[in-house]
């Protein structure tokens, strides 16, 4: 009875966060995650130099939505339209996009020690995904998985998930 009950836990479905090294088809990192939960990414903008975080959400069907982002100016290449609900705040270091809701399937993300790439989850410490992963392109992406291949995942990714 046991043995069956195992057996049925390895195949229950949820959802993970997962982090993909693309040139070597390999995970990096994979995090279980609910509705609800919020991460955030920052890098170094490559043109302005200035430090830039995207504030996410993963929605009631697992999508990453994109709520916030946080700039030091509006110019080459950061966000200077708003549209929709979206609101400029101004803070003391920069500025403020609130009132995105930017659904976005994947995140193909190039890091690098310049870029100064960073995850921040809620209950751990940044992790720079440059030290994780070297100068390389990344994917962040939600998806279905089952228990049993989670737990395969756990053990070829980083120790920090």
């Amino acid at each position: 009875m046991a043995a069956v009950l195992i057996a049925a836990l390895a195949f229950i479905p949820f959802h993970v966060l997962q982090i993909d090294v693309l040139k070597e088809d390999r995970p990096l990192f994979v995090r279980i995650v609910r509705p609800g939960n919020q991460f955030a990414l920052g890098f170094i903008h490559s043109v302005e130099l200035s430090p830039v975080w995207d504030y996410f959400r993963v929605d009631d069907s697992f999508r990453m939505i994109l709520y916030e982002t946080a700039i030091r100016s509006f110019n080459t290449g950061l966000p200077s339209t708003l549209t929709g609900d979206e609101k400029l705040h101004r803070e003391k270091n920069g500025y403020r996009v609130s009132g995105m809701s930017r659904v976005l399937p994947v995140i193909d993300l190039w890091v690098h020690e310049r870029t100064d790439n960073t995850l921040k989850l809620e209950d751990i410490k940044p992790l720079k995904l440059y030290l994780l992963a070297g100068n390389t392109l990344l994917r962040i992406s939600i998806r279905k998985t089952s228990f049993g291949e989670y737990l395969y995942l756990k053990m070829y990714t980083t120790r920090l998930s």
